[in-house]
């Protein structure tokens, strides 16, 4: 009896390690070298982009309707993936359940871009910490 308390224990332990210990996703970040900063102004495109996003961004920066460099955000929640090459992934939980992306265009060149990978639903906070980013890298 007592072998089975021992483990049961160290079967508890393990699980709470593995599950409190689970590392943040990090974001893909790049930039082009020839952008010279800080970059003097963005256009938000806000075209399928959730309300509740847009406002976010608007309350972190003042837009310019008419500046040359266009910021792109696109994201896709509830990712659903039924191939077996993700089992693994998906047994352990690490499988992405949506990203983000934010790109800053001048025409068709893009200056910087940032994607991450997350394992809950996009919400305000991961908007709010990848323009953080953006503005530490070009603004």
């Amino acid at each position: 009896m007592q072998k089975n308390k021992s483990y049961l224990v160290v079967l508890i332990t393990s699980i709470f390690l593995l599950v409190s210990c689970t590392e943040k996703p990090k974001a893909n970040v790049q930039l082009d070298k020839n952008l010279t900063h800080p970059i003097a102004c963005m256009r938000l495109n806000n075209i399928a982009v959730e309300k509740e996003f847009l406002d976010t961004l608007n309350h972190l920066y003042t837009f310019d309707k008419n500046c040359s460099s266009v910021l792109h955000m696109s994201y896709k929640k509830n990712i659903v993936c039924n191939s077996s090459h993700n089992s693994v992934a998906k047994s352990t939980g690490k499988f992405p359940k949506s990203f983000l992306k934010l790109e800053l265009r001048k025409g068709l060149q893009m200056q910087y871009s940032y994607y991450i990978d997350l394992l809950d639903n996009v919400d305000r906070q991961d908007v709010r910490e990848a323009f953080r980013r953006l503005s530490l890298d070009i603004l």
